[in-house]
């Protein structure tokens, strides 16, 4: 259905206005989209970072023709597994809103970053599901950036979980 958490960018970023997120005090400018039918991607980042080397994004997928959070949310923890299956990963439900949020660890092929991303999905404005994902990445100091997420995610965790990304233009 969709590609997991690293994806490299081999076409040039396509902004048609400005447009912001914000999230957890910080905003992010669109700096690439992909429209396809099954899929409405928008990436952000911060001011002074590339789409090949950011430390913090924030993405919203919008699915417009799937209902089912927990099925996408699903989905997506599969396809991670079968690229890793040691990743650690967690999936949780809310049952009075049926929000689904996943996060997980994701390293990089060659070993050169690590990932901690969190996906939040849920009903979309007009149907279907939209997913707002936060991730941050470290390039050097990967054990460092490892031993500090344990209390960062659950800090994370709850700012998705209670306001997630924000939108502004």
């Amino acid at each position: 259905m969709f590609a997991v958490g690293i994806v490299a960018h081999s076409e040039e970023p396509v902004v048609k206005q400005k447009e912001f997120v914000r999230f957890d005090g910080k905003t992010f400018a669109l700096a690439w989209e992909n429209s396809k039918p099954d899929e409405i991607v928008k990436e952000y980042i911060s001011d002074g970072e590339k789409l090949e080397s950011w430390t913090k994004l924030a993405s919203t997928r919008e699915y417009p023709k799937f209902n089912d959070a927990m099925a996408l949310a699903s989905n997506l923890l599969q396809t991670l597994k079968k690229q890793n299956p040691n990743t650690p990963s967690s999936i949780v439900k809310n049952e009075k809103t049926g929000e689904v949020m996943v996060d997980f660890i994701a390293m990089s092929p060659d070993n050169s970053f690590v990932e901690f991303n969190i996906f939040k999905y849920g009903p979309r404005p007009g149907g279907g599901v939209l997913a707002q994902q936060y991730a941050l990445r470290a390039y050097k100091d990967i054990t460092t950036f490892l031993k500090g997420m344990k209390p960062e995610r659950v800090r994370l965790l709850e700012i998705m979980a209670t306001t997630g990304l924000q939108q502004g233009k």
